[in-house]
């Protein structure tokens, strides 16, 4: 190859694009971006006639695949073989406890449990179909259950067993069996090692990639509008999509700087920060709020999820009203949580090398499910009762724009310095989640396609990602980023059917 010819080839190697799928990946991307741009009417009717089209035939597929995921990590955490560590009998764990909760906690929920934390109970307490069903008669705290219920079904147990699924697959095909960490590597009992490095298993990894790009565009693109609002509360930003696209590409100016320090700096530093400052954060809630009404509120819905958790995540609408809600909501979060699933479970097993099936099982499900129960009957909880309270306090403000919730709900908690300190702690936590996703995302990606962890395929993505973020808030902001996830969303649906079956296939056998 002459030099002239080589120098592209090496300028694209540099950057994580000298495979062929990887090119691929990049350039759909690019298409994309493009073709958004030149037309965003058309674009944003594409994607929202792509959405409807997915949830009117494949709604029961998201529910029933929810639940089964529920109930494989189950079987797998309570099987014999779950004592086996993932790598070598003798290994032991990269992180400490605490560095890799905070690491699994960030990358896996990142800045939307601020977002919806006080938006998302206000609105299903002010309509959900479950609501008929308590008749004309029920006491007020009864809605109040219902929308605390509901919240904790869309971000519990079911979200976070479709991760054990994924990162435990990859772990143990990976950490066990000596193949790559990547999402193709889940798939060994179906594909068997041959097909693994050829096109059935890149083709895996693309949509891996696809999904992660979806995934966490739409997270920051919806955090970008939470941030805005709390921005405006400091210092008079105005809330628009001009500023919001700023906040994006400021995030990814911060989270490739993050990403290109490492994992050990940039992304556990980051987490353990996270950790501290939404400790305090909760505790000043506990302490300026009502008290002795979060306390009781956090047993209730503890008990509800406890008892009507499962069923109602297997709960399919009949009418258009509840197809139509169930699309907003339930269909919309398993399709968020599908299209963050090799993501995130390639990260955590990234971080999980030594531990057991089992540790890692009931770790990374059951821990984040009792956080989210306490953070939303805090967060929420405070919400509603300023709600109760005085009707339209907060409702006012989150039907005119969701990510307006947060910064209301602390105005109306406290003022002056105190309000102000809140306010500065959730700015910093939005901003400081956000990038911990985006750093953790670019590293994923490199390892999706095949370039290591080098800080200039790092710095490339971080930059895609970003503009993919851009692109879906001006051609709909919300719902272009929940058409986008659906979307993502249907084949990864039917791919953690098939990985599912291939790991309790590898476990009936005693192969993992």
């Amino acid at each position: 190859m002459s030099e002239g010819a080589a120098a592209p080839q090496r300028g694209l190697a540099r950057i994580g694009l000298a495979s062929g799928p990887s090119r691929i990946a990049a350039g759909t991307v690019a298409f994309f971006l493009i073709g958004a741009m030149a037309s965003i009417e058309a674009a944003s009717s594409l994607l929202g006639a792509a959405k409807d089209a997915v949830i009117g035939s494949f709604d029961w597929l998201f529910v029933a695949v929810a639940s089964l995921a529920v109930a494989t990590v189950a079987l797998l955490a309570l099987h014999p073989r779950a004592n086996v560590r993932l790598g070598p009998p003798d290994s032991r764990p990269e992180f400490g406890r605490l560095a890799w909760f905070a690491m699994l906690f960030s990358a896996g929920l990142a800045s939307g449990l601020l977002y919806w934390a006080t938006a998302e109970p206000i609105l299903h307490h002010q309509g959900n179909p479950f609501l008929a069903e308590l008749g004309a008669g029920a006491p007020p705290e009864a809605a109040v259950r219902t929308a605390m219920r509901l919240t904790v079904l869309h971000w519990g147990l079911h979200g976070w067993a479709f991760y054990v699924l994924c990162g435990l697959g990859i772990a143990i095909y990976g950490y066990r069996h000596g193949h790559p960490l990547s999402f193709r590597t889940a798939f060994h009992p179906v594909l068997g090692a041959d097909r693994l490095g050829r096109w059935p298993g890149h083709t895996l990894d693309l949509i891996a990639l696809f999904g992660t790009v979806c995934g966490v565009a739409t997270s920051i693109g919806l955090s970008a509008g939470a941030l805005n609002a709390t921005l405006a509360s400091l210092v008079g930003v105005t809330v628009g999509t001009p500023n919001q696209i700023g906040i994006v590409l400021a995030v990814c100016l911060l989270g490739v700087l993050s990403a290109v320090s490492g994992l050990s700096r940039g992304i556990r530093r980051l987490s353990e920060v996270n950790v501290w400052v939404s400790a305090a954060l909760l505790l000043a809630f506990v302490t300026l709020g009502p008290t002795r009404f979060l306390g009781e509120l956090f047993l209730d819905t503890a008990w509800d999820y406890l008892r009507h958790g499962l069923p109602a995540g297997a709960w399919l609408g009949d009418t258009s009203a509840e197809k139509g809600w169930q699309a907003s909501w339930t269909v919309f979060y398993w399709g968020w949580w599908l299209a963050w699933t090799p993501f995130v479970g390639l990260f955590i097993a990234r971080i999980s090398r030594g531990r057991t099936v089992r540790e890692f099982a009931v770790a990374v499900m059951g821990v984040p499910a009792l956080v989210i129960l306490l953070w939303m009957s805090i967060l929420g909880g405070t919400a509603l009762h300023q709600e109760i309270a005085d009707p339209g306090a907060v409702s006012a403000a989150v039907n005119r724009d969701y990510s307006l919730g947060i910064a209301v709900v602390i105005a109306n908690l406290a003022q002056g310095s105190v309000g102000t300190v809140l306010l500065l702690a959730t700015t910093f936590l939005l901003l400081t989640w956000l990038v911990t996703s985006l750093d953790s995302a670019t590293l994923v990606i490199c390892h999706l396609v095949g370039a290591g962890e080098a800080p200039a395929v790092k710095a490339f993505w971080g930059v895609a990602l970003a503009a993919t973020t851009a692109a879906l808030l001006l051609v709909g902001g919300l719902p272009a980023l929940q058409s986008a996830s659906i979307v993502v969303g249907l084949p990864l649906a039917v791919l953690m059917v098939v990985l599912s079956g291939g790991v309790l296939f590898d476990l009936a056998r005693s192969r993992l």
